[in-house]
């Protein structure tokens, strides 16, 4: 009778280079088979049948992953935690927080470290959460947290990192978005160190620390709040009349100029909107 000849072949999933701060990813085997019958040594006919069995070995996912990591710091890490967790639809793995050590602070910095799919989420797009959530112009710390724990970071893995988050800090610092002095000079985003990944001595919370806005919100409600107030005064929408017609709505109305190369989604959110000009009314904020 016939037999097949049956060898697995391993080999990394590879359709894109990495580049460092890349976590390795699945390996994927392919059973190839080949008839020992007279016609399967025919010109033509030993075609391996490698489409027949391809397996990727991942525990969760149909598909190759390109799974990248990233650490940012902005104060009490369980509120940039929470932020991430929330995105985990998108395209986020694993989001932990804890601290890490940075040259020439007098202790550890609360950072969270996020691991995603840059298939599905890129790098750019988890920085815009951050700035959302972090309060850059602060020289003591974040929000109402004090000292070098509450410090802003980011660690780069490489060159476009680094050069995406130099380039936001420049357009977001022009653009006055966070604040301006009483000469109109915007203020720069003295609170973010850019250091090289991976973060040095990071060291993950206990369990009990984790997730801490959903088992101890109450603990938090005063930080929380401060947070809420800084979103809603930058980032929220507001809803307003002009000229006596209304049902307009804006959204992050202080986001303008160079902000909108860093947030192009409002640019297209408010296109055909009137500018928060002349005869309106405030109707709501949120």
């Amino acid at each position: 009778g016939a037999h097949a000849v049956c060898a697995p072949f391993r080999f990394r999933v590879s359709h894109r280079a990495k580049r460092a701060g890349d976590v390795s990813r699945p390996s994927a085997v392919v059973v190839a088979c080949v008839s020992d019958t007279p016609s399967s040594r025919r010109p033509g006919a030993a075609l391996f049948c490698v489409a027949a069995s391809v397996v990727l070995l991942h525990p969760s996912a149909s598909h190759a992953e390109t799974l990248k990591q990233m650490t940012v710091a902005g104060g009490n890490a369980s509120f940039l935690e929470r932020e991430f967790v929330d995105l985990k639809y998108a395209g986020i793995k694993t989001v932990t927080p804890g601290t890490a050590a940075i040259d020439g602070f007098t202790e550890a910095t609360e950072c969270v470290s996020v691991t995603y799919d840059a298939d599905k989420i890129q790098f750019a797009s988890l920085m815009r959460t951050y700035w959302q959530h972090a309060d850059p112009t602060n020289q003591n710390g974040s929000f109402a947290e004090k000292g070098d724990r509450f410090k802003g970071a980011v660690w780069v893995w490489d060159e476009f990192e680094r050069e995406e988050v130099t380039t936001a800090v420049s357009n977001l610092k022009a653009s006055g978005i966070f604040g301006v002095d009483k000469a109109k000079t915007p203020y720069a985003l003295v609170n973010l160190r850019v250091e090289q990944a991976p973060a040095k001595n990071f060291v993950p919370f206990p369990e009990e620390r984790k997730n801490a806005l959903k088992t101890n919100p109450k603990q938090l409600e005063k930080q929380q709040k401060a947070r809420d107030e800084s979103f809603k005064n930058l980032w929220g929408f507001v809803q307003f009349c002009q000229d006596k017609v209304c049902g307009y709505v804006r959204f992050a109305p202080k986001c303008q100029n160079e902000c909108l190369d860093v947030f192009p989604q409002y640019r297209a959110r408010n296109a055909g909107v009137p500018e928060l000009e002349g005869n309106i009314k405030i109707m709501g904020r949120s």
